[in-house]
């Protein structure tokens, strides 16, 4: 689809809404002198600035409520025109803008494109000052001499603006995820239309600047003999890829796709139709006419099957590239992940061979120190026997309780054996023994001394 641009007097028409007018437009007084053309700067600087700011921030603010960055002078008189009064400084005041860079022609947002990171900056000097560079000098020559004047029907971009646009397209191409997919140019123009204040033209003009910027490739594609102008915006920190055949293919296998899915439901309307036809001649009594709808029928039913089966196929080569595409993604992903953990492996100096030193290293100080532990736990730090400590414990404290007056007889003493197991039993017992005859002791200690405290 062609989107060329409209005639050039057209391109800037004259808005309705004037809420952008400043508060001052309905100063008579002032306005007069804003109207008229500049006085020499030289004669009062203050004053001459002064009215340059105000012109080139109504221009500005015109271009954000028209949602284009299209002027020309022409169309701003017309805009501007006041009690049948039109601007006569404009001349003056794009040939300023014109020297300082802050307009440029409009075809020369398409003189070339530069490679690199995204930037306006980068734009700015290279479109700007290099490419415009002798139209400058003739410019701020010929506002000194005053032998320059601008053809009042020539179109003129508003740099700053066409940025601005460029941003609120690039932001919403991000915030829907577009990028890096085919969109027809008409599509956009649309979608701007519905979500922001830009224009066919502020489209076109911000789409030039994006392209100069290698911020996306436009490209026409021809199918099925029409022309269709298509869009393919980078993503982050990227730069725009020219499209592919196989993207190219995509979309010829997505509009046959689409051609299809609409001939299914034309035939299905004829379907249903015959069959309304097939009813009124049943209930006319018109037997031969419902049997040849009815044939029709079968006709339509075996064409339709048959354009059902090319959209099944169709579909089904759509997912297999999409697929491939996604097994593409994956193996790369694989790689990456493959790829960092070998170099995490070579960063961390870790091998198969030293790992299985490490391990076999391991293992034998382990053995060591378990046959260590064993060697240690065997050791007796005392040659003393046990069972001879006791029965000299329990010879002292029998004669404890001779001397107490009481009897031992009331506290036996466990058998003796010799075998090791039984000694350990005995030793036991001699324990429980002398715990009790100490207690005895304790009993009877305490009553001595109870008896003591009360003189008996």
């Amino acid at each position: 689809m062609d989107h060329k641009a409209e005639p050039k007097e057209k391109i800037v028409n004259k808005i309705a809404d004037t809420s952008f007018l400043p508060e001052c437009w309905s100063d008579d007084r002032r306005m007069g002198i804003l109207l008229a053309e500049f006085r020499p700067r030289q004669l009062n600087a203050a004053s001459y600035d002064a009215k340059m700011k105000f012109w080139k921030d109504l221009i500005h603010s015109f271009c954000k409520a028209s949602g284009s960055s299209v002027i020309s002078i022409s169309g701003l008189k017309e805009q501007f025109r006041r009690k049948g009064t039109v601007p006569y400084c404009l001349q003056t005041v794009l040939l300023d803008m014109l020297a300082k860079r802050e307009l440029c022609k409009e075809g020369q947002l398409k003189v070339e494109q530069h490679t690199g990171p995204f930037g306006f900056n980068l734009w700015t000097a290279k479109q700007l000052i290099k490419a415009p560079l002798l139209w400058g000098y003739e410019v701020v020559l010929g506002s000194v001499t005053g032998t320059v004047n601008i053809n009042e029907n020539e179109n003129f971009i508003v740099v700053a603006v066409a940025q601005q646009h460029a941003k609120t397209i690039e932001r919403t191409i991000m915030e829907r995820e577009l990028y890096n997919k085919l969109l027809q140019y008409e599509d956009l123009v649309d979608l701007f239309n519905k979500t922001s204040s830009i224009t066919r033209h502020g489209v076109e003009q911000a789409l030039a600047l994006l392209e100069t910027c290698n911020r996306l490739t436009k490209q026409i594609i021809v199918c099925g003999g029409t022309s269709t102008v298509f869009i393919k915006f980078a993503g982050v920190n990227t730069v725009a890829q020219p499209i592919t055949n196989i993207e190219k293919c995509i979309y010829e296998l997505e509009q046959s796709e689409n051609r299809l899915m609409k001939d299914i439901t034309t035939v299905e309307q004829n379907i249903s139709q015959t069959m309304n036809m097939v009813r009124e001649y049943i209930t006319d009594g018109r037997k031969q006419m419902a049997k040849t709808y009815l044939k029709k029928k079968k006709i339509l039913e075996k064409n339709m099957q048959q354009k059902v089966n090319a959209l099944e196929n169709l579909q089904g080569i759509l997912l297999k590239i999409h697929n491939c595409q996604s097994d593409k993604n994956v193996i790369e992903a694989y790689k990456l992940g493959t790829n960092a953990l070998k170099n995490a492996y070579e960063a961390a100096g870790i091998t198969i061979d030293q790992l299985d030193e490490t391990m076999d290293e391991m293992k034998h100080v382990l053995e060591q120190h378990n046959e260590m532990s064993s060697m240690i736990s065997t050791v007796s730090d005392s040659d003393v026997d046990e069972l001879e400590l006791e029965q000299e414990l329990g010879d002292l404290i029998d004669i404890k309780l001779s001397e107490n007056k009481i009897d031992k007889k009331d506290f036996p003493m466990p058998p003796a054996t010799s075998t090791k197991e039984n000694n350990t039993i005995n030793v036991l017992d001699f324990d429980k023994e002398i715990e009790k005859r100490l207690a005895a002791l304790r009993v009877d200690a305490t009553d001595g001394y109870k008896l003591a405290d009360h003189g008996l």
